[in-house]
């Protein structure tokens, strides 16, 4: 009998969001994956007070806004896994930029909590922070141009298409790379 603790739980499911992310599969899916796997990393870091990117995000969300609620679940999330009340009704507005930020939400958080992750959770980190550059608060901005420009050249000036192939190149190096994979901060 194998015994799983939420932290795995949640590190499995955001694992497979970000192989299914990079390969390009369906967004909902993706989306699921990735908000589940959020939702107990977010309770994980708030029960080991953790400083995490959801309650940075949180401090920061409009008046009367909720993290949780507002952005996470609705409309997505609840529209995917509820069907009392809406069964007859259709969702507009999805696609699959929509996973980026609770992919990266989850990936940030885990990070924080565990002090380290296994290496899709590293590349989808660089990977978003390279893709989103204005979000990157300004003392780390250098480091991450610097590995942007190496891992991921030029990536602001690719189609989406090419911007997630480039993220599944560099997953797939990173998994050759030995070097990386037995350094402390990567876990399987």
């Amino acid at each position: 009998m194998h015994i799983l603790s939420k932290s795995d739980i949640a590190k499995r499911q955001l694992t497979a969001a970000i192989q299914l992310f990079f390969n390009d599969s369906d967004p909902v899916s993706v989306y699921t994956l990735a908000a589940n796997a959020w939702e107990v990393i977010d309770v994980l870091c708030s029960k080991n007070n953790i400083d995490s990117v959801s309650n940075q995000s949180r401090m920061h969300a409009p008046r009367g806004k909720d993290l949780k609620r507002d952005y996470v679940n609705s409309p997505y999330r609840n529209f995917f896994k509820h069907a009392t009340r809406d069964a007859d009704k259709c969702l507009e507005g999805f696609d699959d930029q929509k996973c980026d930020s609770v992919i990266f939400l989850g990936v940030e958080d885990y990070i924080r909590l565990n002090k380290r992750s296994p290496l899709e959770f590293q590349v989808f980190q660089l990977w978003y922070l390279s893709v989103y550059v204005e979000k990157v608060a300004d003392d780390a901005l250098d480091k991450i141009l610097e590995a942007a420009d190496i891992y991921f050249p030029a990536i602001r000036e690719l189609t989406r298409e090419e911007q997630k192939l480039m993220g599944k190149k560099a997953l797939l190096d990173a998994r050759q790379d030995s070097v990386l994979k037995s350094d402390a901060r990567v876990e399987s």
